[in-house]
C-alpha cells in the first residue's frame, strides 16, 4: 500500500475527502476540517500539497475536487480501512477498533491486506464457520 507515495497524513486527507465526496459532491475545506477535527488552515496547507501532487483540484474559495487518480486512491484507501476494520471485528475486537484500524492501515502490506480480504470473504461464504469462531471466542473469554 505504500506504492502511492503519499504520507500517512496525506492518505488520511484523501480518504476523508473521498468519504465526504460520497455523501456530498461539493467538498469544502470546512467539511474536511470538521471531519478530521483540525483547523481550516491545516486543511488549506494539505490541500495545496495534494493539488500539487495531482490528487485533487482546488481553487481558492471553491470546492475541493478529487482528480481521477485521487478518486481511485481514495476508493482504495477506504477499502483498505474497511477491510482492516472488518478483520478486527472478526477477531472479536470491540474496544478501540477505530484507533487500531488507523494504526494498522498506514503500515500494512498489499499482500497482507489481500489475505485479510480473503479471510473475510471466506467467513461471509461459510457463515456457520464464522459462527463457530464467535462461539469459541465467547467461551474462551468466559474461561479466562
Amino acid at each position: 500500500m505504500k506504492n502511492n507515495k503519499l504520507t500517512p497524513s496525506e492518505e488520511d486527507y484523501v480518504e476523508m475527502i473521498y468519504r465526504i465526496n460520497l455523501r456530498n459532491e461539493n467538498v469544502q475545506m470546512k467539511d474536511v476540517a470538521n471531519e478530521l477535527n483540525i483547523k481550516p488552515a491545516s486543511v488549506t496547507k494539505m490541500v495545496k500539497k495534494l493539488n500539487e501532487k495531482g490528487i485533487l483540484e482546488y481553487k481558492k474559495y471553491d470546492y475541493i475536487k478529487l482528480t481521477k487518480a485521487g478518486y481511485k486512491i481514495g476508493e482504495t484507501l477506504l477499502k483498505r480501512h474497511n477491510t482492516i476494520y472488518r478483520f478486527l471485528q472478526i477477531l472479536g475486537l470491540e474496544h478501540n477498533i477505530h484507533e487500531e484500524t488507523e494504526k494498522m492501515e498506514h503500515t500494512i502490506s498489499y499482500d497482507t491486506l489481500e489475505k485479510m480480504s480473503t479471510l473475510i470473504d471466506f467467513f461471509s461464504k461459510y457463515e456457520e464457520i464464522y459462527s463457530s469462531l464467535r462461539d469459541f471466542q465467547k467461551n474462551k473469554n468466559l474461561n479466562t
